[in-house]
């Protein structure tokens, strides 16, 4: 292979992979954008009375995440049931 075809090869490849490349990265900043102000929207969380008295701060992790299963779990169930 001559080194004008060459070039032209490693042209034609360079300009492909930049172009898809920032395709790419605009779908993701794009993506990463909607999923920020989902993530800002305030969400309706039911919260239980006996859950409000707690103080986050002084339960431990497993606690909290048990808790949270326990939560879900039960929301689950109910949708399922209606």
């Amino acid at each position: 292979m001559e080194p004008a075809q060459l070039q032209l090869a490693l042209n034609v490849v360079t300009i492909t992979a930049v172009a898809s490349l920032s395709g790419y990265c605009y779908l993701l900043k794009k993506e990463n954008r909607k999923l920020a102000a989902n993530r800002d929207a305030p969400r309706p969380e039911a919260v239980l009375p006996a859950e409000a008295a707690l103080d986050i701060a002084e339960l431990d992790v497993r606690t909290f995440a048990s808790a949270r299963r326990a939560r879900w779990v039960k929301g689950l169930a109910s949708s399922i049931s209606q």
